[in-house]
């Protein structure tokens, strides 16, 4: 685990508020609409959009005693354009906050308001998706962008 892909600051993750963190930060950042896919999530009509996909995590016992896991926490966002113009531009604008940022996690039972600390992504695949069906307009102009958060927690 690097520095500038750990979490910052000693609190205790939970994924509701890394996920919340995220989507809003994308969506300050870049204007775009963004939403947390779950169970029955239907796509939006109107595009631009963005979705955030919690994906497999992983965890690592480093310390005997289980006093420290690295735990892993990966995300899959993807980005719906308009068309195929949009899409590469909103790509680069994207691919350029992930990899500079410093985005902000809010602990939403303490604030939503001041965050209580910063975290950077590691992005790992940026992959543009065709659509095989012409008659299926949802999946035109979409790339997905697979991203990492490491952290360490440590026992209570």
């Amino acid at each position: 685990m690097t520095e500038n892909t750990a979490i910052r600051r000693a609190f205790n993750i939970r994924q509701y508020d890394l996920s919340a963190s995220l989507q809003r930060f994308l969506e300050e950042k870049t204007g775009i609409p963004c939403d947390l896919i779950y169970d029955g999530y239907k796509m939006r009509d109107e595009k631009p959009f963005i979705t955030v996909e919690q994906m497999q995590g992983n965890t690592e016992i480093n310390v005997k005693g289980r006093e420290a896991i690295e735990s892993i926490y990966r995300y899959q966002v993807g980005l719906h354009a308009s068309n195929p113009v949009e899409r590469m531009k909103e790509q680069e604008r994207i691919s350029d906050l992930f990899l500079f940022s410093d985005i902000p996690y809010f602990n939403h039972e303490e604030s939503t308001e001041k965050p209580v600390g910063f975290f950077n992504v590691e992005l790992d695949v940026v992959m543009p998706v065709t659509s095989d069906d012409i008659t299926d307009h949802s999946g035109r102009h979409t790339v997905y962008f697979d991203i990492e958060i490491m952290t360490t927690k440590r026992g209570c």
